[in-house]
């Protein structure tokens, strides 16, 4: 997935949008900065973009660019062919500026081009000033600044300037004209038809071209100079082995006779210079026995009767070796339908077969198991046993995940889960269980590194696409690799980070010509140039874009490459296998890092608030109806697991966390039909997700209640938390009814939250319900009158713990005053209110930096405009507490209902905002605003198994704007802790709103947090709108200190609901004696209150149940697990795979115990046998 201007062929369909920019004008004479210099123009700004050029190349011929009256958006070309661009023509594409001299030229005078380097194959430039000809090579150095799009897709990303001075006698009094050709010179390799394809992909990019008048003084024609470049090339030669020596000499004359002379360890090597041009440079290859340390050489150019003599030290090229590993980015959408992209992945694996028979040494990586997935419901018998031999053979490598994810915003169990598929085929078919790879997304959550090393992987590869995701650009890790990633649990990985992916395609071309990677690969690997890069060897990230027919030719370059040169030595590989033999050269020279990546692509998710929501909640009810589901063929051993429906739902949940979120037109063509399809496709994951819960819970439920001694009318409610707990119940009650707690024999007090003509939406307070267990609560015909609330209309409410002061106008709060801490949390001074909803505006005006990263790009000007216009509805005391009511608006937001709860027995208060909002395609985004009053505060938030400070918990370039929070963001400053939970939306800014700054350093923030809900800033792939009625709901809660541990705990509470069952008539025909108590129970008990029991589920092998536990507080020590219900024969530690690895201590007939380390993540394989006695009917 990516997108920005393009003017390669083999992109442009790929890249989904372009840019507005703003023309520079061509600049006539003018003073230069520079003392004694005087510009006489320039075209362009030498600012690292061509921006402000015409995008794509001229036409032919292309007209003149005349200084004066010319407008570089209009009239001057980004691009240039090269002379050997096949899809150009395989011809010269000149381009020329005229230009007026007013008075005679004296002097010297100076020309100085910028170039980006956007083309694997690298093109000389050839200038003629008034019919004198010279030609100058770039000599590319990596660049990182992006001013141009391509600096987010090529790793060989690079710029370069040619400066050259000329004598006045070159030019005359009135027009004068230089012409500029991108020239080719011949190279080994140089085929320009690749089975009817025309192919060689060269030109130049401008960044500008400025020329100056620099002074009087003369030019001087027998100047020479000379640099002597040792090559990383290598060719065989008569059974030896020699390297290949540049030497660029430069010149001011035309070299009627000439010679270059190389002295190297008492050898002496000749080349002619050739006479086909007045100036500039000529490159001069030589061939010289490999030499294996620094040497003093010699260069001698001769040229018309005079010779110069340069002496360098230099030191031979490293012998390369470079894992090219064929393989295809997936999206599962994007480019074009889910549907059609299964099927261009399942045509893919076909026609890898012949591929991998007819060159023995191809092999080809899938990019998720999903594609694997997809032709196995699509081949026949036949053509699925041909891929299982494949993977055996080693010819085709299912990778571990099912699909590249958004990783931030899972939950472990998820993003565990998203593996479970790939582990399965593997182990059936005899593929290596190794590695994991993300492509495209660079969405690293720090808890990533701890779920691989758990799930028993050595590697982790990633590509990083730096499009609004400038991880590499900014941290430069990748020049790290290999390294380990440590996760918070200490469990790491071994990883290996690319800048981007499709390699091949970007460094040869596709289909893939040697003279293209002969210019390129010097380049990238300047990335591995550095003395601390230890190993000989490379690995060469994929080769072709996403969902794209296949390409035969690739499979072709290695032998084509490797009859040409020895080194650098071509060979297919694997991504395992590559890194494992990087990693024996590097040695012990393996750098470790700590630390979240940032979840910059996960922005996107806020342009589809509702369904994020909706997926929100997904994932955490999933764990109670798995746990649920577990506990039900425990309770009644008859009742058989529809695993399909279990599978269906963790499948669902992946693909809407997988980062392809609608089509590349998306934003451009919004309403289109595959835009409008795309987008449906993908909420449907988490649509069919939510009924398959409902489905799983509901019958679970169903097998629980019937072994309850209950009778119909009694409301189960369970708990799929490992802790007692208390906790909001909503549910529909009939009129002229009551809710009685079956073990107190109370009257429970309820909130009715809508009114319907026969029921009421009511919510109540079930208090103390058992861990991973259930409370009964009868209803029944109320007895008398029920009690009212009361109600007041005060602007001041308080709690055993709060004072607050409610803020109509804004619908917000102007005041929190925490009585045991005896201070105001909020900051009087901000001018926000807290819990305010605030609406951006701004960011249309294109190109800016919020919108797309990109050096030149500008920060846009935004416009928050808090809601406003509110008033205070109700307030009303209930049973549990204080409940507050306020309606406000907002631009494009009319109506925002806001419910600000307030308990009596615990320190929190509750923000629940119904808001209903108007869709636009203008840029837009939505926060709620938290203004905290703390000096110097520091910032938590809580990922899937840890605590991120983002101020030093951060890897290198991580993106520091907004963050991914699974449950819970924290400030505190020493004197005071708050804590805000944001249960629907899952993306935090600190201290300010995103603004498109792109930091390379937290430093200190205002004391603020923003939930930052909603956005359209992206130019592809997601939502371009989104309007109708959304609810994002909040728990506050301060302190003196606020422990990770009970935060979590809090966070958990807050996000898992109680499920529900409402025993009927139907249910039960008879009152038979039932095992199960009539009050409560508890199924599930764990002695360390900082050890979560994530899941329940049965063993994917059948041989008894899986438990999987989640260390919360960052504390060791020895955890108990009792299981009740459950005579325990057996007990293993696995990986979270399910493989057994030790076996466990038993404790007593029911339990089990291990050791758990602070942050980890532990799957425990238990058998056994239920004590509970069958139900006789």
């Amino acid at each position: 997935m990516k997108g920005g201007k393009v003017h390669n062929q083999w992109l442009a369909s790929l890249l989904a949008l372009g840019l507005c920019v703003s023309a520079r004008a061509s600049e006539a004479v003018r003073p230069s900065d520079e003392p004694n210099v005087e510009t006489v123009w320039r075209i362009g700004g030498f600012d690292g973009s061509s921006a402000e050029f015409h995008e794509g190349q001229p036409p032919a011929p292309a007209p003149a660019f005349v200084i004066g009256k010319s407008q570089p958006s209009k009239d001057w070309y980004a691009f240039q062919p090269g002379s050997a661009n096949g899809g150009a023509g395989s011809r010269s594409h000149p381009v020329r500026v005229q230009f007026e001299l007013r008075d005679q030229p004296v002097g010297l005078y100076e020309m100085k081009i910028a170039l980006l380097v956007e083309h694997p194959r690298i093109s000389a430039l050839q200038v003629d000033v008034n019919g004198h000809a010279g030609r100058f090579y770039q000599h590319p150095k990596l660049d990182y600044a992006m001013g141009d799009v391509y600096g987010a897709f090529f790793p060989e990303y690079s710029t370069d300037t040619i400066t050259f001075d000329f004598p006045a006698s070159f030019l005359r009094q009135g027009s004068n004209q230089l012409e500029f050709t991108a020239v080719d010179e011949p190279s080994p390799g140089d085929e320009t038809n690749s089975e009817g394809v025309p192919i060689g992909d060269s030109g130049l990019v401008y960044d500008a071209l400025e020329l100056d008048h620099v002074g009087t003084g003369g030019y001087e024609a027998s100047a020479v100079r000379s640099q002597i470049v040792p090559t990383i090339f290598y060719r065989m030669e008569d059974g030896k082995l020699r390297e290949l020596i540049d030497v660029f000499v430069g010149f001011h004359e035309k070299p009627e006779r000439g010679s270059v002379e190389l002295l190297l360890n008492g050898d002496v090597f000749r080349q002619p210079l050739t006479a086909d041009r007045a100036f500039g440079e000529q490159r001069v290859e030589f061939s010289v026995p490999a030499f294996e340390s620094s040497c003093e050489t010699t260069v001698s150019v001769h040229l018309n009767g005079r010779t110069r003599r340069f002496t360098e030290r230099i030191v031979p090229g490293k012998k390369w070796t470079v894992f090219v590993v064929p393989h295809e980015h997936l999206d599962v959408g994007y480019t074009d339908f889910q549907a059609k992209v299964a099927e261009v992945h399942s045509r893919g694996i076909d026609e890898i077969a012949p591929l991998a028979e007819k060159y023995p040494g191809f092999e080809f990586s899938l990019d998720g198991a999903w594609e694997a997935e997809q032709f196995l419901h699509s081949r026949s018998q036949a053509d699925r046993e041909k891929l299982y031999r494949m993977v055996q053979d080693g010819k085709i490598h299912i990778p571990s995940q099912y699909a590249s994810l958004l990783t931030g915003f899972p939950t472990a169990e998820t993003l565990l889960r998203s593996l479970y598929w790939g582990y399965a085929f593997n182990q059936k078919h005899g593929g290596p269980w190794e590695y994991a790879n993300i492509t495209d997304v660079p969405s690293y959550s720090w808890s990533y590194a701890s779920v691989l090393s758990e799930a028993g992987l050595k590697y982790f590869i990633a590509a990083s696409d730096n499009y609004r995701g400038p991880m590499l650009l900014l941290g430069h890790l990748h020049e790290k690799s290999p390294f380990w990633w440590e996760g918070p649990d200490g469990g790491k990985v071994l990883m290996w980070y690319s800048r981007h992916y499709h390699q091949m395609l970007t460094l040869f071309g596709m289909p893939p010509q040697v003279a293209a990677g002969h210019d390129a690969l010097p380049i990238f690997l300047q990335i591995y140039g550095s003395p601390s890069y230890k190993p000989h060897s490379v690995l060469l990230y994929g080769t072709q874009v996403e969902n794209t027919d296949l390409f035969p030719q690739q499979a072709e370059i290695v032998s084509a490459w490797n009859k040409i040169y020895t080194y650098p030595k071509l060979e297919f590989s694997d991504f395992s296998k590559a890194i494992g033999e990087i990693a024996k050269e590097a040695g012990d020279a393996i750098p470790t890092y700590r630390g979240d990546g940032g979840p910059y692509w996960e922005d996107g998710i806020a342009a589809d608030a509702a369904y994020a929501a909706l997926e929100r909640a997904n994932e955490a009810r999933a764990l109670s109806a798995e746990k649920l589901s577990t506990v039900s063929t425990l309770v009644n051993p008859k009742f058989l697991l529809d695993r399909g429906k279990l599978d269906d739902l963790w499948k669902e949940m992946v693909l809407m966390d997988e980062h392809t979120w609608g089509d590349s037109r998306s934003i451009t063509a919004p309403e289109s039909q595959e835009s409008v399809e795309q987008l449906a496709v993908k909420d449907a994951f988490a649509v069919r997700a939510h009924a398959l819960v409902n489905d799983i819970v509901e019958r679970s439920l169903g097998v629980i209640a019937d072994f309850v001694s209950d009778p119909p009318n009694t409301l189960l409610v369970f708990n799929g938390l490992n802790w007692t707990r208390s906790s909001f119940v909503d549910f529909d009650l009939d009129h002229g009814w009551e809710i009685v707690d079956q073990k107190t024999q109370e009257v429970v007090q309820y909130e009715t939250v809508s009114d319907f003509k026969l029921y009421s939406r009511v919510r109540f307070l079930a208090v103390d319900v058992p861990a991973v267990g259930y409370k009964a609560y009868e209803l029944r015909m109320v007895k008398g009158q029920p009690a009212e609330n009361a109600s007041s209309h005060g602007e001041v409410v308080e709690s055993p713990y709060y004072r607050v002061t409610l803020d109509p106008e804004s619908g917000a709060v102007r005041s929190i005053f925490d009585k045991e801490l005896a201070r105001d949390i909020v900051d009087s001074s901000s001018p926000y209110r807290f819990g305010q909803y605030l609406y951006v505006s701004g960011a249309d005006e294109l190109p800016n930096r919020l919108v797309q990263y990109r050096a030149i790009s500008p920060v846009p000007d935004l416009h928050i405009q808090p809601a406003g216009g509110g008033k205070l509805v109700s307030v009303v005391h209930t049973s549990f507490g204080t409940v507050a009511k306020l309606e406000s608006s907002d631009v494009n937001t009319p109506r925002i209902e806001t419910r600000i709860i307030l308990f009596d027995t615990q320190k929190k208060i509750e923000f629940i905002n119904q808001i209903r909002k108007e869709k636009t395609f203008s840029k837009e985004g939505v926060y709620f605003a938290f203004p905290l009053a703390m000096e110097h505060p520091r910032f938590e938030y809580e990922i899937q198994n840890g605590v991120v400070d983002p101020a030093k918990d951060m890897l290198p370039g991580a993106g520091l704007e907004w963050f991914s929070v699974q449950h819970w963001t924290a400030a505190q400053d020493g004197n005071v802790a708050a804590a805000i939970f944001p249960l629907d939306a899952s993306l935090v800014t600190f201290g300010d709103i995103a603004r498109g700054i792109w930091p390379r350093e937290f430093g200190q923030r205002k004391p603020a947090l923003f939930s930052y809900v909603m956005n359209n800033y992206w130019d592809t792939n997601y939502r371009a709108g989104q309007g109708g009625d959304f609810v994002f709901r909040y728990v506050f809660t301060s302190g003196r200190k606020l422990d990770a541990a009970s935060l979590s705990r809090l966070g958990w509470e807050e996000s898992t609901p109680l499920e529900t069952d409402r025993i009927t008539s139907q249910d039960k025909a008879i009152n038979l004696p039932r095992p199960l108590d009539s009050k409560q129970g508890s199924f599930l008990e764990v002695n360390r209150p900082n050890v979560l029991l994530l899941t329940w589920k049965e063993a994917e092998d059948d041989q008894g149940t899986i438990l999987r536990f989640l260390e919360i507080g960052g504390e060791a020590g020895p955890a108990e697990i009792t299981i009740p219900l459950l005579k325990v024969e057996s007990a293993w530690r696995c990986n979270a795979m399910e493989a057994n690895q030790l076996a466990l201590q038993l404790v007593g007939d029911h339990g089990f115990k291990f050791d758990i380390k602070p942050h980890q993540i532990v799957t425990v394989r238990v058998k056994g046998t239920s004590t509970l006695p069958a139900l006789v009917r």
